[in-house]
């Protein structure tokens, strides 16, 4: 009887066996790019590329490998980039994420398309607005690429994403430093964000958040801890003035006082603590406090934005500040002025003994 069940289980077990050599084979197989376009005749080779009218060379070398692998792997190149019917791609235009692509969507059937998010991103700040009504200077703005680079056709798009579901953990797709360079991008660019109404960011390297990433805190928070916690979207981006801002006065205490995923933030925050100011003082502050000056359009829109974002207390505040300071650079310029007359007498002196004494 023994020998029959010993039997048994060594039949079942040759015959699990090759099926799970078989799936580990499968698995172990390199994901194929089928380039039905034949795109691949010249972008398989390294140094393609050409050189922008700035001089610097732009290579469109394509990993068919790396592609395959990629959230668009299942696209053809057409789907996105269109205007190629020439070679060279001489009418190549600009990629729309907007448009319908050559998958669907398997719950509704219907063909794949990023409308929905785009739509969120143009009504949100970094958005151009609608299509008859554009922004200002809408060739600030970002677009989706700007963010979602994709260079090495990572299998997730990883702009400004928090975590890594299929890694079932929180791991960060983005470093710290790599959010805050990649929002200072754009918000250190002091020109642009007056052409907006917006202060620059420089002085976020002045703050307490900046010194804990700068030194490696692992739980320190980045841009999108504060302006796209747990619950928000980088897509819908809010005003600070929108009363479903996180960073409206009103949301602001459970903002801080809350972690973001696996952040502690400041669980005893108070009121009067989320009221602080995490950024220091800047443009909008000299401005109304003529510390300033700036003409035509952009220093109208600049004071009528500091008016709406900066409260009295606030200006008063940063009177003193600067206050302050002119008192601080007074006293370090005596001092280091008298040192330096003190040293010029008793080189003098020096050099008179000197004389006597010959």
């Amino acid at each position: 009887m023994k020998s029959d069940l010993f039997e048994l289980i060594f039949i079942l077990v040759l015959a699990v066996f090759p099926l799970f050599f078989s799936l580990d084979t499968v698995s172990a197989q390199p994901y194929e790019f089928r380039d039905s376009e034949n795109c691949m005749l010249c972008h398989r080779y390294p140094t393609i590329g050409r050189f922008d009218e700035a001089g610097e060379k732009k290579i469109f070398y394509i990993d068919g490998k790396d592609y395959a692998s990629s959230v668009h792997g299942k696209l053809n190149c057409t789907d996105c980039h269109r205007g190629l019917n020439r070679i060279p791609h001489f009418d190549l235009r600009k990629v729309d994420c907007s448009v319908k692509c050559h998958l669907h969507n398997l719950s509704t059937k219907k063909a794949f398309s990023h409308m929905e998010v785009v739509g969120k991103l143009e009504a949100s700040v970094h958005g151009k607005g609608p299509k008859f009504e554009l922004k200002p200077f809408p060739e600030d703005l970002p677009d989706c690429t700007y963010c979602h680079d994709n260079r090495d056709y990572y299998s997730t798009g990883r702009a400004i994403g928090r975590s890594d579901d299929q890694a079932h953990a929180a791991t960060l797709l983005r470093s710290q430093r790599d959010v805050i360079r990649l929002c200072a991008s754009c918000h250190e660019d002091e020109e642009k964000m007056t052409r907006h109404g917006l202060e620059s960011i420089k002085t976020f390297k002045d703050t307490f958040h900046w010194q804990a990433i700068k030194y490696g805190v692992k739980n320190a928070p980045d841009c999108i801890s504060c302006h796209v916690p747990t619950g928000f979207s980088s897509h819908t981006i809010r005003p600070e003035s929108d009363l479903l801002s996180p960073l409206n006065i009103k949301n602001r205490l459970q903002t801080c006082s809350f972690g973001v995923g696996a952040l502690t933030c400041h669980p005893d925050a108070t009121h009067a603590f989320a009221e602080g100011r995490v950024h220091e003082y800047g443009t909008k502050a000299q401005l109304l406090t003529g510390g300033v000056n700036m003409e035509g359009r952009f220093r109208s829109l600049m004071t009528e934005q500091a008016r709406a974002d900066i409260a009295k207390e606030d200006l008063f505040h940063y009177r003193v500040l600067s206050a302050i300071r002119l008192i601080y650079k007074i006293l370090i310029g005596c001092t280091i002025g008298f040192m330096f007359f003190h040293q010029l007498l008793d080189y003098r002196r020096a050099t008179k003994k000197g004389k006597t004494f010959h």
